[in-house]
């Protein structure tokens, strides 16, 4: 077996030294630290109320809309007009658009 024998000038084991000391105070802080370098995030708790009373307050409000629109519907006229949208790309309509089959 080869033994060699590894020689340290002053300058090395000085340096090797202090870098071990540093890497021991950084150990002893981590070690004894009480409370994480980060504070920890907080939930935030939903108002679960108060978001029942918005949709609730939105349900109220599309009901006036559909009671107004139903209101609309019953006493004026409604002008409805109808389209195909069953054409081909030539601009002729498709078979099944004249046949007045009912879906």
């Amino acid at each position: 077996m080869d033994t060699r024998t590894i020689v340290l000038d002053k300058y090395t084991r000085v340096l090797l030294t202090v870098i071990a000391g540093l890497l021991s105070v950084i150990a002893v802080e981590l070690a004894f630290e009480g409370s994480p370098a980060m504070p920890a995030a907080q939930a935030q708790i939903p108002d679960t109320g108060k978001q029942r009373l918005a949709i609730v307050e939105e349900s109220k409000q599309t009901n006036k809309l559909l009671s107004a629109i139903l209101e609309h519907l019953r006493t004026k006229t409604v002008k409805v007009e109808m389209k195909t949208t069953d054409t081909r790309k030539d601009g002729r309509e498709s078979p099944r658009a004249g046949s007045g089959a009912k879906d």
